[in-house]
């Protein structure tokens, strides 16, 4: 797979951001997703997102994603 991200650092340290990809189908795939970043006590970083599709298939969840140490 390959794909691209591109997004904006808000004010209060939010982020906007836009991807595409190609899937392991040679699809092209679309969507954005919002996130709130929270800094652990131990200084790694915790992202609360909620994304969605763009293209032409629906969908929408949200995730958890956290540095590794």
């Amino acid at each position: 797979m390959k794909g691209t991200l591109i997004g904006i650092v808000h004010g209060d340290g939010s982020l906007t951001f836009h991807y595409n990809h190609i899937n392991q189908n040679g699809e092209i795939r679309g969507g954005k997703c919002e996130s709130a970043p929270v800094v652990l006590q131990d200084g790694r970083i915790r992202l609360y997102e909620k994304w969605k599709w763009t293209d032409n298939q629906e969908g929408k969840g949200s995730s958890i994603v956290e540095e590794a140490l």
